[in-house]
């Protein structure tokens, strides 16, 4: 009987094209919420949310937090059980200085298999689970690209664990984490939990766990109503499977079934809890690419085959492929990012449409398109043959020059391969670990097109902290090279990851491409600020392309620009942070913007320190002067006799997903820029 009724299902699942793509827009919003083990609540909701009326009037919620739903009354007696949670981390301390620390307490099959689960934790955006529902904005800390040349080939080569997981939430002490609403055991996830690939495909952190979750809400969305069933039918969705079975130890007590379906990840069966010995025990799974990553990969289509394979195997003889009448679909409107703890306002509302830009080297035009849309009425831009934009203005005086530069670090297709994937070479320095296995967006004339960077060839047992970068590449959902092009994806094309500015704990944000979109901001905000009728020097703004892969722009510039003084408005990296060298570049963030009297490719003399020094002085602008590693775009104009200066903000991460900055630094800076192009080397 059963048999035949699974070959119906077979034939009622070859036209579900509706179907399939109201599950796509479901299913998203429950793998975006975050649900480690001891704190699912969130992912129950989410779940029960998307029951047909009738199913969410019967469903009961037990003491360890199951939701449970039993049809039907008699033998035989069959439990269809899925996970609501996931592995992850709690909070297991609170620094004084602000920075919480992790603890995975979780013990499901990856605690053990996989070498790099804590790594792929570090440098990225995160969220907090506070008691109070709210989830709260934070990166994880990584070490600074710019100083890799000073770190131990040893130390960059070694895979990342739980002691180098440091979350950020902008919080300078143990009370603005408090005033957060953080506490000890929040738990702590990924934000960028989610994504949408090809032909049904959806990666995304747990994607075998919630598919499986999925598939047991879909056997009763499939119903007609409060159908009759043979025997009686238990579908529970239990807690704390990554931690010792809790939930379905408690289930246990409540029901005893003849036999039990555990969905989720395939594999060996766990041990019968109390009171279930006798029970006949199966496990069923959606099939996953990437396991136990943060983009594992399951097909929509295998949902809806595993949801038709159980109700066909429960002898569901009404199931059919579809979404119930009455069912709610509260949840569709798609993953979020998190709660911002404060609306981003002044200088922010400038930054934040250049870092939602994408601009990686070479391919700036939709940053270029920004600025030039932020600048002030009075101001005659210049774009020459590279795409640098310049505007100069008044008059006398000393040649000074401001620069920014609108290009960020990201990654290139190199080839489209015959499976469908594709190759990748990077656009700047970068750590490569802080990038493989996470989302990105390609950019295509047609729009971004999801994709994810796929982790290393054998990364179950990966031995070094960095992969080579030919063992990554992009997977896109796509079967065959033709399926990718078809997306719009060629050759040449950038990509890098998803990209937000995200407030942190006020006055703090978060983003991809502080480097060098804050020095873009800034010049904009102090042209803003400036009269050009006023102003007694001969002043150039520019905003430069390929910084970021060896100066292009500016070297461009330098062909037909011979300012005496060449400022450069980028990121100063900070070594106020936990995994960086703490004997240079110790900036702290908030104490105002940063003078780098010392880097890589500059020596700034003394007089001009003392000049700028005092000038900061008599306008009450804070003004760090440090030193660090790396470059800038003035070092161009310093090769043709350009004194060399370089302006900042001190900044975290640099060349991460996570970059942060404080707008305290960013609108003293602002003024600082100001007042030098009007008042430097003026009586």
């Amino acid at each position: 009987m059963r048999t035949r009724l699974l070959a119906t299902v077979i034939l009622l699942l070859a036209n579900q094209g509706a179907w399939a793509q109201d599950l796509a827009q479901r299913f998203l919003p429950l793998l975006q919420t975050a649900g480690v083990a001891g704190h699912e609540d969130a992912v129950r909701e989410a779940v029960r949310g998307q029951l047909p009326a009738w199913a969410q009037a019967r469903a009961t919620v037990d003491e360890a937090g199951n939701l449970r739903l039993t049809l039907g009354r008699g033998e035989p007696h069959l439990a269809l059980v899925a996970a609501l949670d996931e592995p992850g981390y709690v909070v297991s301390r609170i620094t004084d200085d602000g920075f919480l620390r992790l603890h995975r307490h979780t013990t499901g099959p990856a605690a053990v298999a996989q070498p790099l689960r804590d790594q792929f934790m570090v440098g990225q955006p995160v969220q907090v689970s506070t008691a109070s529902g709210r989830l709260v904005d934070g990166v994880t800390a990584t070490p600074s690209t710019h100083l890799s040349r000073l770190t131990a080939a040893a130390e960059v080569a070694r895979i990342k664990d739980l002691q180098d997981l440091w979350v950020d939430v902008g919080a300078s002490n143990a009370a603005g984490v408090a005033a957060l609403g953080i506490r000890m055991l929040d738990a702590v996830s990924l934000r960028e939990r989610s994504q949408l690939l090809a032909q049904g495909h959806v990666a995304g952190v747990a994607s075998q766990l919630r598919a499986g979750a999925q598939a047991l809400v879909e056997v009763l969305r499939g119903l007609p109503g409060d159908t009759a069933v043979p025997g009686t039918l238990t579908l529970a969705w239990v807690t704390q499977t990554q931690f010792g079975g809790r939930g379905l130890a408690r289930l246990a007590q409540a029901i005893r079934p003849q036999s039990a379906v555990l969905i989720g990840r395939g594999g060996a069966l766990p041990e019968a809890p109390a009171g279930w010995a006798g029970v006949v025990l199966s496990t069923a799974a959606v099939p996953v690419l990437f396991a136990d990553t943060p983009v594992e990969v399951v097909a929509t289509a295998d949902i809806t085959r595993l949801a038709g394979e159980l109700a066909a195997g429960a002898g569901l003889a009404a199931w059919r492929a579809g979404a119930a009448d009455g069912a709610t679909a509260n949840a569709a409107a798609g993953p979020a990012i998190g709660n911002r703890p404060a609306p981003l306002t002044g200088s922010y509302t400038v930054l934040q449409p250049l870092i939602e830009s994408y601009g990686v080297s070479g391919a700036e035009a939709p940053v270029r398109q920004v600025v030039l849309g932020l600048l002030p009425a009075w101001a005659r831009p210049e774009v020459d043959a590279k795409g640098n934009i310049t505007v100069s203005f008044g008059q006398g005086g000393q040649d000074l020059l401001f620069i920014a530069h609108m290009d960020e670090v990201g990654f290139e297709v190199t080839a489209i391969r015959d499976d469908g994937s594709a190759a990748i070479q990077v656009a700047g320095g970068v750590y490569l670990s802080l990038y493989e296995a996470h989302p990105v967006r390609v950019m295509t004339p047609g729009g971004a097109v999801a994709a994810v960077i796929s982790p290393r060839t054998a990364y179950g047992s990966a031995t070094r902290g960095q992969p080579e970068l030919a063992s990554l590449g992009l997977y896109f959902g796509t079967r065959t090279a033709a399926e990718t092009r078809a997306l719009g994806v060629q050759v040449g094309q950038t990509l890098t990851v998803r990209k937000a500015l995200v407030g942190l704990a006020p006055p703090r944000a978060s983003g991809r491409s502080m480097d060098d979109r804050a020095g873009v901001a800034a010049l904009l905000l102090a042209l803003r600020q400036i009269d050009p009728a006023k102003v007694a020097n001969r002043v150039t703004f520019a905003f430069s392309v390929d910084e970021e892969v060896g100066l292009g722009g500016a070297r461009a510039l330098a062909e037909r620009l011979r300012p005496q003084v060449a400022f450069a408005i980028d990121t100063f990296v900070s070594t106020a942070a936990p995994l960086d060298l703490p004997y240079l570049a110790h900036a702290p963030l908030g104490n105002g913007p940063v003078l780098r009297g010392l880097d890589s490719r500059t020596v700034v003399p003394a007089a001009v320190i003392s000049r700028i020094t005092a000038l900061a002085e008599a306008e009450r602008i804070p003004l760090q002067v440090n030193v660090t590693q790396g470059g800038t775009d003035a070092s161009a104009f310093a090769a043709r006799g350009a004194i060399d200066v370089g302006l900042s903000w001190p900044g975290r991460y640099s060349h991460s997903p996570v970059e942060v900055l404080d707008q305290r630094d960013l609108d003293g800076l602002v003024r600082l820029i100001g007042a030098l192009a009007q008042r430097y080397g003026q009586p």
